[in-house]
């Protein structure tokens, strides 16, 4: 949430009134409680730029410390953290002076409010001071310590924060804020095993608590335990239908399980239910529109219905388009977000077949990212389908510099050379592909294809075994090995092969071809005979009922 900064004047005076100069009230903590001479007790130091005292100041009237405590809880209720702020403020301030007995518990209290008021503030550093103050002189305040472990987790500073849930939930093991903090932060350092019993009782001890269940089931997704995160979510949900981030951890888990539509579904909501913190109005809900663009991406790769295929690319694209709408392309802080969205417009262009527009939207993302390294990488893709090879290359070699490691980027770059027939240049391509992932299969593959084209069948037959290796199953790369044992006139090889081809697939017409070929070359003329009237049913067009 955003908030409204204070000046460091400001901060400065607040600190000063809590400071009290020498005095420190909650020095007493560790006294009887006695009621104090009023006129025994100094004054709260003057704020910075103020005329010192003359003389000692007088006793304050007496106030109703409840009253102004019970004000400052009401504002930290409703969210006006600046208003609980000033209330607690001045509740410390009079407390100081107060004669009542009951003082230095409102004093406490009012520490406390401060500083859970400065988290609502995200004034983390001062929030954590403030605590910092109670939890010296008192180890054990269990509000203390709940709300610097909020500040600290705000801050990333998990390790920290940890601690200071633990010392609360020691401290009272039946408070769901407690437990649901140290939770949270078992979540946030990736201890999903850990977190399910502190949320667990969070739960029990609140079973209205939205964020409870999405912990849990976020907890239980980190266990892969899909069945019970999904129950959790729901049941979030249930409770806090606005609650985007329930939405968008339910539909990242069904993405996950490959349940596209369920996952886009979800994402949808999300956004739907998005509502921007305050201060942050006119940012737009970019995780949301990113992911569900690359969700449809999904969802249309895993549907055999080409019009299911057509729609989701195209709702991809409209995601993308929407979030551009949001983003100023002449305001250089947007320069990144632009980066990243017109990448998956891109992405989106070239699954719709408009090549020429994907090579727009990922060279402008370019610009604005020069390291956005598959940019280059589907950029080349673009190209080469718009046989602009040389480009293509150009693009899959910036690719393969910036993503060290990624084999695909040399795989792309083998095709190009070997549809420009430059076999050495593909050949080389592959071999760098192979070097980044010596289990790349396509890659042994594709080189061997080069070297057939090159007539070096030795090494080609030595790429086929390798891609037979990697993937035992394939019919067509033992049928390719056939054709370069054929090529050898090494017919009885050849034959071995064909017949395994024809083993993983009983329709491989050429298979049954080459095999007929193969049988003849060795004398075996009825068997050859065999496999042509095979090739030739398997060719006939089926007949009509």
């Amino acid at each position: 949430m955003r908030f409204e900064t204070r000046s460091l004047r400001q901060a400065a005076f607040f600190v000063a009134i809590l400071a009290g100069g020498s005095f420190c009230p909650l020095a007493l903590a560790q006294q009887p409680a006695a009621k104090p001479d009023a006129k025994k007790t100094p004054a709260a130091a003057p704020a910075a730029g103020s005329a010192a005292p003359a003389a000692e100041t007088p006793a304050a009237p007496d106030v109703n410390l409840q009253e102004l405590l019970d004000k400052g809880d009401a504002a930290l209720k409703t969210k006006d953290y600046a208003g609980a702020l000033a209330a607690y403020t001045s509740l410390a301030a009079t407390a100081e002076k107060s004669g009542d007995p009951n003082a230095l518990a409102i004093l406490i209290k009012a520490y406390v409010g401060r500083g859970n008021a400065l988290v609502g503030l995200k004034e983390y550093p001062a929030a954590i001071d403030e605590f910092k103050k109670v939890l010296d002189n008192d180890p054990t305040n269990v509000a203390a310590s709940i709300g610097r472990g909020k500040a600290r987790l705000e801050t990333n500073d998990v390790e920290q924060a940890l601690a200071d849930f633990e010392n609360a939930v020691k401290g009272e093991a039946g408070n769901a804020e407690a437990q649901l903090g140290y939770g949270k932060t078992l979540v946030a350092m990736g201890r999903s095993e850990d977190a399910l019993a502190p949320l667990t009782k969070a739960i029990e001890a609140d079973p209205k608590s939205a964020e409870g269940f999405r912990l849990r089931g976020t907890a239980y997704a980190g266990l892969f335990k899909n069945k019970q995160a999904i129950d959790d979510l729901q049941k979030a949900i249930a409770i806090d239908p606005e609650d985007q981030d329930s939405y968008y951890t339910l539909g990242m888990i069904y993405l996950r399980a490959e349940d596209f539509q369920s996952g886009v579904d979800q994402i949808s909501k999300a956004i739907e239910h998005y509502k921007p913190k305050p201060g942050k109005e006119d940012e737009p809900y970019l995780q949301g529109y990113v992911t569900a663009a690359s969700a449809y991406i999904e969802l249309g790769k895993a549907s055999k219905d080409e019009a299911v295929r057509k729609k989701a690319y195209q709702s991809s694209e409209d995601m993308c388009n929407k979030a551009l709408s949001f983003l100023d392309a002449k305001n250089p802080t947007r320069g990144q977000a632009r980066a990243t969205v017109l990448f998956s417009l891109g992405v989106a262009q070239r699954m719709l077949e408009n090549y020429s527009a994907a090579v727009r939207s990922f060279s402008e993302a370019i610009e604005l990212n020069p390291e956005l390294g598959d940019a280059y990488f589907r950029r080349g893709i673009c190209f080469e389908k718009l046989n602009e090879d040389k480009m293509a290359i150009s693009d899959f070699q910036a690719a393969s510099h910036l993503n060290a490691g990624d084999p695909r980027c040399n795989l792309w770059e083998g095709f190009a050379y070997a549809k420009l027939g430059n076999y050495n240049e593909a050949v080389r391509a592959y071999g760098d592909a192979i070097a980044a992932s010596d289990r790349f299969t396509l890659a042994y593959y594709n080189r061997a294809l080069a070297y057939m084209a090159m007539k070096d069948y030795e090494k080609a037959v030595n790429d086929f075994n390798e891609s037979i290796r990697l993937s035992p199953t394939n019919a067509e790369y033992y049928f390719k090995r056939g054709i370069a044992y054929e090529m050898q006139k090494d017919y009885k090889r050849a034959g071995e092969s064909f017949a395994t081809a024809i083993q993983f697939d009983p329709k491989h017409v050429e298979a049954y071809r080459h095999m007929a070929a193969a049988q003849q070359a060795l004398g075996r003329s009825d068997l050859a005979g065999q496999y042509r009237q095979k090739a030739e049913e398997l060719t006939l067009p089926p007949k009509k009922p």
